[in-house]
Formats: C-alpha cells, sequence, structure tokens
C-alpha cells in the first residue's frame, strides 16, 4: 500500500494545485520512486489511497505501467492507520508493504524490500519497519521514533549509527488492524501496541534515504540525486 491521502500542508501553495505525491522530484512524480522500486521487486498489485486532489492522483494511476492500481477512496484524509484500515478490503489477509509515498531510497546490493522480507518472520513479528540513521536521514526534521527503535528490536542494531528514525517503508500483517478504532487515527497507535507485545522489529536501511516534504527536502534530495 502506498500511502498518499494527506493534504500536503508543509508543500503548501503548491498542493493546493498538486497532490503532493505527484510533486516532481528531480523530473518525475514522487510517488514514482516507490512505484519503481514495487515494480522492480515484483510486486504486481498496488493499493493506493486517494483523498486531497484525488481527481488528478486517479487519472494519473491509470497510466502506471506494470502494475495493477487499486484505488482506496477517502472523502477526508483518515491519516496513516485509518487509511490502512480503510483499504483493507482490498489488501486482503496476508502480510503486505506499506511506503510513504514522499519517501525515495537507494539501495545497496540487496534492495530494502527484498531485505524486509528476507527477515519477516510472521511468527515473531506483526510488523517489520525499515529504519535510517538519523545522522543520515536527508529530509528528516524530529519526531518520536526513539520511542520504536531500540536495541533490543532492531536486527543488526549498530550503536555508530544510532539514532535511528523510521523510514516510512515496512511489512505490516492486516491483524494488527482487529479492534482498531473507525475514522481518522494514526498508524502509530498501532506500532505501540505491538512494540508492547514485543511484535514490532526495525531493520536499518544500508543506503541513503530522502524525505520530500518540504520545498527545501525537495532541493535536497534532487541535490543528492544528481
Amino acid at each position: 500500500m502506498l500511502l498518499s491521502a494527506g493534504y500536503g500542508l508543509r508543500l503548501r501553495p503548491l498542493t493546493e494545485r498538486v497532490p503532493k505525491p505527484l510533486v516532481p522530484v528531480a523530473g518525475k512524480p514522487m510517488m514514482e520512486y516507490a512505484l519503481d522500486r514495487l515494480r522492480a521487486f515484483g510486486i504486481e498489485e498496488v493499493v493506493i489511497n486517494i483523498s486531497h486532489l484525488k481527481e488528478q492522483l486517479a487519472a494519473y494511476a491509470v497510466k502506471v505501467p506494470g502494475l495493477a492500481i487499486k484505488l482506496s477512496d477517502e472523502p477526508e484524509p483518515l491519516e496513516t492507520g485509518g487509511g490502512i484500515k480503510k483499504a483493507l478490503p482490498l489488501l486482503g489477509g496476508e502480510p503486505f508493504f506499506t511506503i510513504n509515498s514522499d519517501i525515495i531510497w537507494m539501495d545497496g546490493e540487496e534492495s530494502a524490500l527484498a531485505r524486509l522480507a528476507r527477515h519477516w518472520e510472521e511468527t515473531k513479528m506483526d510488523i517489520l519497519l525499515l529504519a535510517q540513521p538519523r545522522a543520515k536521514a536527508v529530509g528528516y526534521d524530529k519526531g518520536e521514533d526513539q520511542l520504536f527503535i531500540k536495541p533490543g528490536n532492531t536486527i543488526g542494531w549498530d550503536e555508530r549509527d544510532a539514532p535511528y528514525i523510521i523510514a516510512g517503508v515496512g511489512i505490516v500483517h492486516p491483524r494488527i488492524f482487529a479492534g482498531a478504532p473507525d475514522g481518522k487515527f494514526s498508524i502509530k497507535i498501532l506500532w505501540r501496541q505491538a512494540l508492547d507485545k514485543n511484535r514490532l522489529a526495525c531493520l536499518p536501511h544500508i543506503g541513503a534515504w530522502f524525505q520530500t516534504g518540504t520545498a527545501r527536502d525537495i532541493e535536497a534530495a534532487e541535490d543528492r540525486l544528481k
């Protein structure tokens, strides 16, 4: 699932006329980077949630090559948790990738998606999140990531790279939504519950990572991509 329904408030006034996932970064819509990674990994079906300026996103989705796109329409943005819960009928009962549409990453010898899939253990995990060393995270501002990424639940924790931030890419099992609230809510509520049950794991990314939530972030990402 590619999370694409937000207002993109930090990119206003640009996002008053263009939905944030379609804002160009180095010549192509920022969401296209994630779609390219999914296609390269072998994913065939992608669910995209849409709300703000949804007509533009729907028109774009029709033209995406090599992927079957399903749209989850939200009358108003339901945030990360509410958006995924609403889309569950389209996602099915098996674990699935979730990706923020304003995330760009570069892979090493093995792709981040392949590494996540390789380390996923369904009997031990409900959530597996990609993490990035904060010092190497272009566009990261601040957050409460340290609450979820700890030595005890992070595969290959390296104190030299700590602290880590959540990289906006992961694997989620739909069972975590049993009992989740309806409507708008943050996925972090479910992260917290999984962490308390020792069923949330993190995996450090190997490679560059960019968040493109502001104009300054986009400029920094474009400089790196060049």
